[in-house]
């Protein structure tokens, strides 16, 4: 009888517990990924939730979330994410959002300051182009970064206005700084998936952007440099090539843009931000 009962009681007591594996969670539709868990609270910046079978409560900055399908079968989606658009090249700058909110870096991570000028071609240049080209080259850098937002740090403009114009003994000019930032950095375990054991790449696309330009410039030349891998290494969730390419000093590459066609990275010097492209499924290797 004692036999059945304590049979019974480890039967019950292993029930419960695959029943507690086993319950509906709540889908966590994060930048990183998805979260599975029980979700808390949702609270003005973050949303508080506990995984499976714990009892500590973790925190994920609303940013950082595009939606959650709670187990009730309700979904709840969240502005905040879905107002970063992904930047897959210098190209999507357009797609960069300003802010002047630090709260609305929260969660997301840092990538770089960038600092731009304008300068207007005459002492009556209209300060709205002028502002419009320092803004543009602004959001040029941040795409070029692999960025989707940059907070504004400080903005100036000399020159007098007059009628709209501004009319000094120099031309008009403004100046912006600011911080980059991303909501999703490129996974490594997908980067290295993707080239596999391929380490040389011919490049397609070779640009940059200096200090006084006002656009993306082309520095492909008439020969395409092959940027040749020795090795590749992950860092403080960023990944980093140290690669040989003809002409360029410099041997660090950080991975800025990840995808089965076409991998970027960027690096700059004292004068110029660069990215170079070139299309994983190519390689020039000979082995």
């Amino acid at each position: 009888m004692k036999k059945n009962l304590c049979l019974a009681l480890m039967l019950l007591v292993g029930m419960t517990d695959i029943t507690a594996q086993t319950a509906p969670l709540d889908s966590i539709f994060t930048s990183e990924g998805l979260v599975l868990a029980n979700v808390k609270s949702v609270e003005p910046d973050v949303i508080k939730f506990a995984y499976p079978n714990e009892e500590v409560v973790n925190s994920i900055y609303k940013n950082t979330v595009k939606k959650i399908c709670f187990k009730s079968g309700r979904t709840q989606t969240f502005a905040e994410a879905f107002a970063l658009k992904t930047i897959m090249s210098a190209y999507d700058y357009d797609q960069v959002s300003l802010s002047r909110l630090e709260s609305e870096t929260k969660g997301l991570i840092k990538l770089d300051e960038v600092f731009t000028k304008a300068v207007g071609t005459t002492t009556l240049s209209n300060i709205v182009k002028v502002k419009e080209r320092a803004f543009r080259k602004m959001k040029i850098q941040a795409a070029m970064l692999g960025g989707n937002l940059v907070y504004m740090l400080d903005q100036s403009t000399t020159g007098n206005q007059v009628g709209g114009y501004y009319q000094s003994g120099k031309a008009t000019e403004t100046i912006l700084s600011g911080i980059v930032y991303t909501n999703s950095l490129p996974k490594f375990e997908d980067f290295k998936k993707i080239i596999g054991d391929k380490r040389i790449f011919q490049s397609y696309s070779y640009i940059s952007i200096g200090k006084n330009s006002t656009d993306i410039e082309d520095e492909m030349g008439v020969a395409q440099p092959v940027v040749m891998i020795d090795e590749i290494y992950e860092e403080k969730g960023f990944i980093y090539l140290r690669a040989k390419v003809k002409g360029i000093e410099n041997q660090i590459f950080r991975v800025a843009f990840v995808e089965k066609e076409a991998i970027g990275v960027t690096w700059k010097d004292d004068k110029r931000l660069y990215n170079i492209y070139f299309n994983p499924m190519f390689s020039s290797d000979s082995k």
